[in-house]
C-alpha cells in the first residue's frame, strides 16, 4: 500500500469514527405517534404538526406513545371520545368530508392495553386555501399565526 492510499485510508477512517460520536446523534424529541390522517391535506398536516411538536411517526400501534388523528370537516366534534378498536377509528376518519372540510380537526388517543382508544385532545382550525392558518371562530387571520394551540402544547 502506497503512503499516500493509507493516508487516505486513515484520514477517512478518523473522519467517519469522529463524526459518530453521542454528541452528533439525533435523537427523537417526543412521542412515538400512530397517525391517521386519511387524504393528502390532512396527510401535509399531519408531516406539519409532527414537524412542529418533533414527534416521531410509527407504524406500530403497539409501539406508539399516542395515535395522533387529522380529518377535514364541517362539523363540530365529528370522532367519537372513544373506540373499542384501531379499525373503528379508521373507519370513522375515513368517513370524513377530508378533501373539502371547512375545518382541520386534531385529536389525539391514548392507548389502552387492551388497544382501545380513548380521546384526549381535540382542537379545531378553519383550513384555510390560502395556507395561513386561523383560529376557530376569528373572522380574519390570526395577528400570530404560529401561536395557535398545537397538540404538542
Amino acid at each position: 500500500m502506497t503512503p499516500m492510499r493509507r493516508w487516505f485510508l486513515v484520514t477517512g477512517v478518523l473522519l467517519v469514527a469522529g463524526g459518530l460520536n453521542s454528541r452528533n446523534v439525533i435523537e427523537a424529541q417526543g412521542p412515538a405517534a400512530y397517525v391517521i390522517a386519511p387524504s393528502g391535506s390532512t396527510r401535509l398536516e399531519a408531516r406539519r404538526l409532527l414537524r412542529i411538536c418533533r414527534w416521531t411517526d410509527t407504524s406500530v400501534v403497539r409501539g406508539a406513545d399516542l395515535v395522533l388523528v387529522i380529518v377535514r370537516s364541517s362539523g363540530s366534534d365529528p370522532l367519537a371520545p372513544s373506540y373499542d378498536s384501531l379499525r373503528w377509528l379508521l373507519e370513522a376518519a375515513n368517513s370524513q368530508l377530508n378533501d373539502s372540510g371547512a375545518q382541520f380537526h386534531i385529536y389525539m388517543y391514548s392507548i389502552r392495553a387492551d388497544i382501545s382508544l380513548l380521546q384526549t385532545s381535540h382542537q379545531s382550525y378553519d383550513a384555510n386555501p390560502s395556507g395561513e392558518l386561523m383560529p376557530l371562530g376569528r373572522a380574519s387571520p390570526s395577528p400570530y399565526p404560529n401561536r395557535i394551540l398545537y397538540p404538542c402544547g
